[in-house]
């Protein structure tokens, strides 16, 4: 099985804080924890995807100038 990526991991781990968060039978400090977390791994992600875009559009104008 091919590693994961971290963009991937950042999502699972995303859906883990989701979870938690969605349960509330958990501490206000340790929900404020998550939640910090899950706001670092978002913009990780999202820079990730706004990386792979610009790569993608990249690709797409070299193959229209050929």
């Amino acid at each position: 099985m091919a590693k994961q990526s971290t963009y991937e991991k950042n999502i699972e781990r995303l859906n883990e804080i989701s979870t938690l968060l969605e349960r509330g039978d958990v501490p206000l400090e340790e929900l404020l924890k998550a939640f910090e977390e899950g706001i670092k791994l978002y913009r990780v992600c999202h820079s990730i995807l706004e990386s792979t875009e610009s790569k993608i559009q990249t690709i797409l104008d070299e193959g229209n100038e050929a």
